[in-house]
C-alpha cells in the first residue's frame, strides 16, 4: 500500500477526504459481508480504488474526473495488483459517481467476466454510499456499522454533529448497493 499511498499523495487534492472515503467504505464491506462473502482480495481492491478514486481531479477541472481517476489507475504498475486486479479498481473508482456499471455501454466493464462484474457492482456500490456519506468533505462521519434483516439494511452512523447531509449525500448515492444487498437501505445517526 506504499505505492498507493505515495501515489494519492502526488494526485490527490483533498487527502482527508479520501482517508475518510476509505475508512467508510472498508466499514460498509465488513459490516455487508454476510451477505457478499468476499474475502481480503476484494476488499484490498476497495481499499485501492477508495484511497484513489479522486484522484481524476489533477487532470480535470469538470465532472470527468471519475474517468480520469480510472485512466490514472490503469496507467500505474501497482505491486502486488495484476492487469485484471488493476482494472477492477479502476472500474469501482469510475463508478463511485454519475453512471452505474452498464456492460451494454461500457467496454471495459464488459470484458470482465459475469464473477468480475458482480464484484465491481458491490465494491463500486459501497465506494458510492461511502463517498455521500462525506458530501461535505468534513469529516462528520466516524464510523458505521451495519444490522441487516431479510427486507433492510440499517446503516448505523457515529456522526460527529449533524449528518444529514451526509444521510442524503448517500441516499443519492444509494442504488447500486441497493440493487447488490437487494434490499432497502436506511441510515441512522
Amino acid at each position: 500500500m506504499l505505492f498507493v499511498a505515495e501515489q494519492a499523495r502526488a494526485f490527490d487534492q483533498d487527502p482527508p477526504h479520501s482517508k475518510t472515503v476509505t475508512r467508510l467504505s472498508l466499514a460498509l464491506f465488513d459490516g455487508l459481508g454476510p451477505l457478499h462473502h468476499y474475502r481480503n482480495g476484494q476488499r484490498l481492491l476497495l481499499e485501492v480504488a477508495s484511497r484513489l478514486h479522486d484522484i481524476g481531479w489533477s487532470r480535470a477541472s469538470s465532472g470527468k474526473h471519475h474517468k480520469h481517476s480510472r485512466d490514472l489507475i490503469l496507467e500505474f504498475a501497482i505491486p502486488g495488483l495484476d492487469e485484471q486486479d488493476r482494472l477492477m479498481c479502476a472500474l469501482i473508482a469510475r463508478y463511485h459517481t454519475k453512471a452505474l456499471p452498464d456492460a451494454a455501454r461500457h467496454k471495459q466493464f464488459a470484458s470482465l467476466d459475469t464473477s468480475s462484474r458482480h464484484a465491481v457492482e458491490w465494491l463500486g456500490g459501497m465506494l458510492r454510499v461511502a463517498d455521500g456519506l462525506d458530501c461535505s468533505h468534513s469529516n462528520v462521519i466516524k464510523d458505521l456499522t451495519c444490522d441487516i434483516s431479510d427486507t433492510k439494511v440499517l446503516i448505523r452512523l457515529d456522526a460527529a454533529g449533524d449528518c444529514r447531509m451526509e444521510i442524503e449525500g448517500a441516499r443519492q448515492k444509494q442504488e447500486l448497493l441497493r440493487r447488490r444487498v437487494e434490499r432497502q437501505i436506511d441510515y441512522r445517526c
